[in-house]
């Protein structure tokens, strides 16, 4: 549903004049802008080598559909960069296997899952299990349990986009239960899935800043990971708040709880409890297995497969009724994995362009002869705008390579570096442009709204600005 539909909103007609208006013209500089790159190398670019990314974000924001505004981003990076048809399809084939594809395929998985828990009856057993038993029949509660349930599951696995694709099934029937938004649920799941990567003991941005930053895990937790994660949810918390109110009685789930109710000691009704007991324990059993191994992100396939066979099975599915179900629920999803499928080239467009490159040399002259508190900050204030989107692993090496020597001639603790590695490979998820995992979140929480996910995200990251010019003075 767009704004323009909604009770109260300007007619249409003028709504769509108006849209197409700012689109053309945002269209039009994005191009001539592009056009003018194309004549100079991409060392002589500095700022406007961010052109398609801020492209991206503004056509967004515009309203335009979120993959049309990716494919008119990709347009614009090869104007920039001069690419080719022949260059651009080679680049989208190997695109189909690039990790950001493989979180898009995670996302669709996802959704099969909650089709088959849909179909055996587990997901309102789920429910009804979990508001007339644990009593989570407010909107407070059920906040609170999408939180914790977020931060466990994703921490435990390692990925935001698999953790949240498991738990999904049981969260939209809840919160359609007491009315939350989907816009809400996204939020809440981008929120908390992101303090599960950087608290979980095992996930990759976690081992990633214990080796480069020379913490344990407990002293990485009490200096940086828990003030970080306090903040984070409470914003978040307070945000999510603010878009239920945006967005109640304007956006709601269908999800249909209605039909007979069958007796509690029907074969039907216990089949339905034994799918929802076999669908929990999977989940469960999975993550803890998950962090036995020290599974990586793409244990998430493999545990939703299994999820999928398992809890179809005992629902009593057959096979092809399974993948009949996974295909419909699949099926509902596909713009997402097109959507990360058409991200990654901008991402390798990007590279080409030199824009982190040129960032750093407007502002590493600035970082000289400041004292080291400052010193970490700016740090952090560079690497939000000139961010390596979803690969906050990369994003860590890249800031230890660059400016280590120079936290390390400053006198900066161990301490001080993780804060830095942390803020500045964490922050960036919520802003201030779009992300992959944004959309993700998004396609999960079946939200379309992208408005609101940017507003969560630029509160998140103006308070962690705060929190962290704050830390870096106490720790440093």
């Amino acid at each position: 549903m767009s704004d323009s539909t909604l009770p109260g909103s300007p007619p249409a007609g003028r709504n769509l004049t108006r849209k197409n208006i700012i689109t053309g013209l945002l269209l039009t500089l994005f191009v001539l802008t592009a056009i003018w790159c194309r004549a100079h190398p991409g060392h002589e670019l500095g700022l406007l080598g961010f052109t398609p990314i801020v492209a991206l974000a503004l056509l967004s924001l515009a309203g335009i559909d979120i993959v049309l505004a990716v494919i008119s981003s990709i347009v614009v990076a090869m104007i920039m960069t001069s690419t080719g048809l022949p260059e651009m399809g080679t680049m989208l084939a190997k695109s189909t296997g690039s990790f950001i594809a493989t979180v898009g395929l995670i996302i669709m998985l996802g959704a099969g899952v909650g089709e088959v828990a849909t179909r055996t009856g587990a997901a309102v057993e789920l429910v009804k299990f979990v508001v007339h038993r644990i009593g989570l029949s407010s909107q407070t509660r059920v906040k609170l349990g999408i939180m914790a349930s977020s931060v466990l599951i994703c921490g435990a696995l390692g990925t935001m986009a698999g953790g949240n694709a498991i738990i999904v099934a049981v969260i939209i029937p809840v919160a359609a239960a007491v009315g939350l938004t989907p816009p809400t649920v996204a939020a809440l799941m981008m929120t908390a899935g992101s303090v599960g990567l950087f608290t979980g003991p095992f996930t990759p941005s976690t081992v990633t800043i214990l080796k480069l930053g020379g913490l344990s895990y407990p002293e990485y937790l009490l200096c940086v990971g828990l003030p970080m994660s306090a903040v984070t949810l409470l914003t978040g918390w307070l945000m999510a708040g603010q878009i239920q109110k945006m967005t109640a009685g304007k956006l709601r789930y269908e999800v249909d709880f209605s039909g007979s109710e069958e007796s509690e000691q029907s074969p039907a009704r216990r089949r339905s409890r034994l799918s929802a007991l076999a669908f929990a324990a999977t989940i469960i059993v999975m993550a803890i297995v998950g962090v036995v191994i020290q599974a990586g992100f793409s244990f998430a396939i493999i545990v939703m497969l299994l999820v999928a066979l398992i809890t179809g099975l005992v629902g009593g599915l057959g096979p092809s009724a399974i993948l009949q179900a996974l295909y419909h629920g699949c099926g509902r999803l596909v713009w997402m994995f097109l959507l990360y499928w058409l991200y990654n080239p901008i991402l390798e467009l990007m590279d080409g362009l030199n824009a982190y490159q040129g960032l750093l040399s407007y502002t590493q002259p600035l970082l000289e002869g400041i004292s080291p508190a400052w010193l970490c900050f700016f740090i952090f204030a560079f690497n939000i705008v000139g961010h390596v989107p979803g690969a906050a692993v990369a994003q860590m090496t890249f800031t230890y390579k660059i400016f280590g020597p120079m936290l390390m001639a400053a006198g900066v603790p161990p301490q001080g570096t993780t804060a830095v590695l942390l803020a500045s490979s964490q922050v960036d998820w919520f802003g201030p442009f779009p992300s992959s995992d944004m959309f993700g979140q998004m396609g999960l929480a079946q939200s379309t709204h992208l408005k609101y996910m940017l507003y969560n995200g630029w509160a998140i990251v103006l308070a962690n600005i705060v929190l962290f010019a704050v830390l870096f003075h106490l720790l440093v």
